[in-house]
Parts: structure tokens; sequence; C-alpha cells
């Protein structure tokens, strides 16, 4: 089976590149594809970084319904001037304790997580909500897990976005603070140290609580390739700190590290 692991820092940095995403508008379809590379953690809390050549791929219809791998499934309910709102699933990909990553090009297997056990594929359902003041857009989701992790998570945050001309080509930017709060059976899924898992790994057993998770800031910034906008260069980068149990937890502390960094470019084109 193919696994994929993205740390949630560099899952945070592709949303952002996924809401800023420069497209043609279209009261159709619209599909885009297109490929880059991302460096970030081999697992969210590692020091090691890899570097890892993933796909792109977003489909919308008009303003109303997106879907992809790195912003999940959503349909905007309410549609506003300023507010919008309404359901959103979203994916996370197993963690194994083998430490494989489908595609690392560089420095993707590790250790440190043998005898921790995995972590099955995640499908969160729950809601969003964003509302804008000018160029600010607020935002929140709050997503429970029915696989997985099966654990209750909350996104919070903030994005400005503007237009850079300077340079001549418009370099279209988005950047702003974020929050995860998280509930004990997320932390425990990922951090926590079962009496089995410690004989195993060699961790000192631990019990993880939630709380908050983590707090950071990203940005993106995107280039236009071709003047109907089709073509486009996406770069990115997120800066997160793990928190409260997370940060304390001996996979962290003993292995890896609070701070998780995450950087990105891509190429991609829309059709419609």
């Amino acid at each position: 089976m193919v696994r994929i692991f993205i740390s949630g820092a560099a899952a945070a940095a592709f949303a952002g590149m996924a809401a800023a995403q420069s497209q043609p508008a279209t009261d159709g379809w619209a599909l885009t594809l297109g490929t880059g590379a991302l460096y970030s953690p081999s697992y969210e809390g590692d020091d090691d970084y890899s570097l890892k050549l993933l796909p792109n791929v977003q489909l919308k219809y008009g303003d109303r319904f997106f879907a992809s791998v790195q912003e999940g499934a959503g349909y905007n309910l309410v549609k506003g001037e300023r507010l919008r709102a309404g359901p959103i699933a979203r994916i996370r990909f197993s963690r194994d304790d083998s430490g494989d990553q489908t595609f690392a090009l560089s420095g993707g297997k590790t250790g440190d997580l043998r005898g921790l056990g995995d972590v099955d594929t995640s499908i969160e359902l729950g809601g969003f909500v964003e509302y804008r003041l000018g160029g600010i857009k607020l935002n929140a989701e709050l997503r429970q897990a029915v696989s997985g992790h099966d654990g209750l998570v909350a996104d919070l945050g903030a994005r400005w976005s503007g237009v850079w001309t300077e340079l001549g080509p418009p370099l279209i930017w988005s950047a702003g603070p974020r929050l995860r709060l998280v509930d004990d059976q997320y932390t425990a899924a990922y951090f926590g140290v079962t009496p089995a898992q410690a004989i195993a790994s060699g961790l000192p057993q631990y019990q993880a609580g939630g709380g908050v998770h983590s707090y950071g800031v990203g940005a993106t910034v995107i280039l236009p390739l071709s003047r109907d906008g089709a073509w486009s260069a996406v770069f990115l980068a997120g800066y997160d700190r793990l928190s409260g149990d997370a940060a304390d937890a001996p996979l962290v502390q003993l292995r890896g590290d609070e701070d998780q960094a995450t950087f990105g470019a891509f190429i991609s084109y829309t059709f419609q």
C-alpha cells in the first residue's frame, strides 16, 4: 500500500498555497495539475528534514465547491461578500513506525518511530468559516476524525494578502499567523507512549493530553507565468512551534525538535 505522511507544518503551508492559488475566473469546472518539491520534517516533531516531490491537484466548481489533497473537500453553503462558511473534509495520511515516505527524494527514512505503532489514515469531517476585513481574512475550522487518530482538531488563523508589482510581473502574496488546538485522542495518537510502546521503542511511557498543539506563521507567493494566469509558480514557507504535551513528548524531546519549518516550490497549470 502507498503511504504518505506530511507533517502538520507542511499541511498548514499547503493549505495556504491552495487558498491563495491564482486561477482564471470561471463559473464552471476548473482543474489544476502541477508538481513541486517540499522540504519539511520527516514526521511532525522531527528534527531531521526530507525533500519530497509531490503532486498538486485541485478541482473547483465556480466559487462553490473545492477539492484537493492539500485543502480537503468543501462546499460554500454561505457565500457572501465577506462571509464564507460550509462543511469540509480533510485527509491526514498514515504515519508508519517503519518511517517510510513514498515521495521522499532524500532523507526520507527514519528509525525514530520504530515501536510506536502505525497511525492509520485519518478522515476528518467538520465545518469552516471565513470572514474578510479588507485585505485580511480570518478563518476557523473544527474537524472530528472518524478514523485514524479519532481526535478533534481546531485550526484558527488570519491571512493578509496583496499584490506586489515592484519587480515587474505581479507577485500575489499571502501571509499570517495560525494556531492549532487538539483533544487528548489526537495528541495521544501521535505523541503518547503506551507501556507496550515504551518497551518496543526505548522511549519512556508518556500520557499525552490535548490543548494548544502548535502556533506559527505561513507565507505564500504566487507568480503567474502566463498572461491568462493558467500557468503559475507557487513558493511557500512556514514555521510552527509545537506546544503543550506535544512539545513535552519524549519523541520530540529525545529524538526531535519543537521547531518545525517548511519550504516549497510548485509549478501548476489550470484547465477550464
